[in-house]
Parts: C-alpha cells; sequence; structure tokens
C-alpha cells in the first residue's frame, strides 16, 4: 500500500512541476489557446496539462510493483490516444479522422489485450448476457470511443472536464478498493492525483489567474480512454463487487450531455460530431448562470448520478435491469430540467 501512496504523491508532485516546465515551452512554440467563436477564455492559454498528466501517470505507473501496473496495451493506447490529441490541438483534425484513429487504436487495444466487453450482467432482465467476441469487440469498441468523446466534448468551461472525470475515477477506486483490484486501483490513484494537480491550474480560482492551463484534446482523450479502460477491467472481473451497469452512472453526465448533444444536432439535420455550443453548460450559461456557478451546479450533478448508482447497487440490491431503466430515465431528467428549469437557478 506504501508504493501506491507514494505513486499518487509523485503523480501529483510531478504532474505540477511538469505545467510549470512545460507552460513558458507552450507559449514559445504557440502551442496556445486563444479566445474567438465558442471560446470564451481570456488571453492566450497553454495547452499542456494532457501531456502533463500523462507522463505524471508514467512516472508513477512505474513505481508500482510490476504484478499491479496495467498491461503494455493500456500504456500504448494512451499514447496513441495522447498523440492524437496532441496533433489535433495544433492542427484541428476533421472529425471522421479522429474518430477512425480512434476506433483502430481501441481495436488494437482489445485484440492486444485479450480485454472486451463479452459480460455485461442481467441489464435487460432475461438472465446474464454474454456476447460473443464479434459482438464483444463492437460493444467494446462502441464504449471506449463514446467514452473519449463525451470527456472530449464536454470539456467546455474551466474545470469541467477534469472535475466530472475526477468523480468517475474516485467512483472506480472505490469499487476496485473493496473488489481487490489492485491493477484498476493504482492506474485510478495515481491517474486521481495527477488530475487534482491539473484542476489547481485549471479551476477558475483568482489564485491560478496567471498560471492557467487547458488540458486539450489531448487530455481530454486521456481521461476519457483511461476511465473507459478501467470500467471494462472492472466489468469483466468476477471480484468487481457491482453489476457492469452501475459503473455507467460513475460517467453520467458527460454520457447524458454527448447524448443530448448528438440527438439535437441530428434532429436539426447536422452531423453528431459537428462543433456547437448546444451543450449542457451552454445551456447553463445561457440561462445567465456564471462559468463557475456552471461548473458548480454540473460537477454537483456528476456527483449526485454517480452516488445514486452506487446506492441502488450496493445499499438497495436493484435488479440491474431496473438500475439501468433509472439511468435512461436520470438522463431525461437531467437534460430536461436544465433546458426547462436552468433559467430559475439564477434567480436564486
Amino acid at each position: 500500500m506504501w508504493s501506491l501512496y507514494s505513486a499518487a504523491i509523485t503523480a501529483l508532485v510531478a504532474t505540477s512541476f511538469l505545467i510549470f516546465a512545460l507552460r513558458p515551452i507552450a507559449r514559445n512554440l504557440d502551442f496556445v489557446d486563444r479566445p474567438g467563436g465558442r471560446k470564451t477564455h481570456s488571453g492566450e492559454i497553454p495547452i499542456v496539462g494532457g501531456l502533463a498528466m500523462f507522463i505524471g501517470l508514467l512516472l508513477s505507473l512505474a513505481m508500482l510493483p510490476e504484478e499491479v501496473r496495467p498491461p503494455a496495451s493500456f500504456t500504448a493506447t494512451a499514447f496513441v490516444f495522447v498523440c492524437l490529441g496532441l496533433i489535433d490541438d495544433r492542427l484541428n483534425l476533421p472529425a471522421l479522422v479522429r474518430l477512425l484513429i480512434q476506433i483502430g487504436s481501441v481495436i488494437g487495444m482489445a485484440v492486444a489485450g485479450a480485454l472486451s466487453v463479452e459480460y455485461v450482467g442481467s441489464p435487460f432482465g432475461a438472465g446474464t448476457t454474454i456476447f460473443a467476441p464479434g459482438m464483444a469487440l463492437f460493444v467494446t469498441v462502441m464504449l471506449v470511443v463514446g467514452a473519449v468523446n463525451a470527456i472530449n466534448m464536454i470539456d467546455g468551461i474551466d474545470g469541467l472536464a477534469g472535475s466530472v472525470g475526477l468523480v468517475a475515477l474516485l467512483g472506480i477506486v472505490f469499487i476496485a478498493l473493496v473488489g481487490s483490484n489492485a491493477t484498476v486501483l493504482g492506474t485510478a490513484a495515481v491517474l486521481s492525483a495527477a488530475l487534482i494537480a491539473f484542476l489547481v491550474f485549471n479551476l477558475p480560482m483568482g489564485i491560478n489567474r496567471g498560471l492557467k492551463v487547458f488540458m486539450g484534446d489531448a487530455g481530454s482523450m486521456l481521461i476519457g480512454f483511461s476511465i473507459a479502460w478501467m470500467m471494462v477491467a472492472l466489468s469483466q472481473s468476477p471480484e468487481t463487487p457491482v453489476a457492469p451497469v452501475t459503473l455507467l452512472w460513475l460517467a453520467a453526465l458527460p454520457i447524458y450531455d454527448m447524448v443530448a448533444t448528438g440527438v439535437g444536432r441530428v434532429r436539426r439535420g447536422q452531423s453528431p460530431m459537428r462543433a456547437d455550443d448546444t451543450h449542457l453548460h451552454h445551456r447553463l450559461m445561457r440561462k445567465g448562470l456564471s462559468a463557475r456557478a456552471t461548473l458548480g451546479v454540473l460537477s454537483a450533478t456528476a456527483v449526485i448520478w454517480a452516488v445514486t448508482g452506487l446506492l441502488l447497487d450496493v445499499i438497495f440490491a436493484t435488479p440491474e435491469w431496473l438500475s439501468l431503466a433509472a439511468f435512461f430515465a436520470a438522463g431525461v431528467l437531467t437534460t430536461s430540467t436544465i433546458e426547462r428549469w436552468g433559467g430559475a437557478l439564477t434567480r436564486r
């Protein structure tokens, strides 16, 4: 356990140091995000958070005992996603190109690492569901690529992607600790520490105004992929103390945001991958909430749904089909409430 504490501290310190070190380099290389269009921040912000977290993650994982480190397929795929994110931050790649690279990377990870979603429990109320290898690979690609893009899409205001990612990671830490899954526990703990270090430089606080950095697509893809990989690993382990459907609740908010935004775009005759200002945080801010208040509302919502999912399983032993139905109902409730009553929050 001491090695885990040491690794987490290393991730925290290394990520913080790297952010300091990379900020001036990013400015010299013009690797910064400028305001304009949908971007409402002030000044030129270095996009180094994702790279700093990844290097901090690698350094801290190396401190863990070899038998509990994640497999090479995880590290290699995370590296691909970080590189893809860095290139996208610089060149703004077409959405289809990003998607194809993401799909190829996940297929490679699933095949090389022999990890895919075969067992999904009993979410349909008709006995245990076990997918054949081909279907398992398809479901794995859909879930992992979906998670990567869900975190990427919700990264629209300071602190939001990092906060909802941290909620999911802490939920994973709890589940892995109870289920004695040392590999997932170590990976989730050190990534949480790296993410906390990043949030110190990213949350909308006055004290960090002159040191602010963004995680960029490199960071959001790293967080999204890592969370998805851990959830897949937990869902396939017989020692995991919760049903696979419960894991969805940990990332409920970004999933709801991605689905609501994508459905809205399709209804308007647009591509679901087209960037716009219809995300949940955009809707709240149009109702008059400040960026800080919007962050608070959405972060609290993420915590509420994550805790709800865990309580439904661990405390109330809710049938999996009912938990899945409640998950969908919570999504409708979240999006409709934000759209219908968001304005009421501004008057309180």
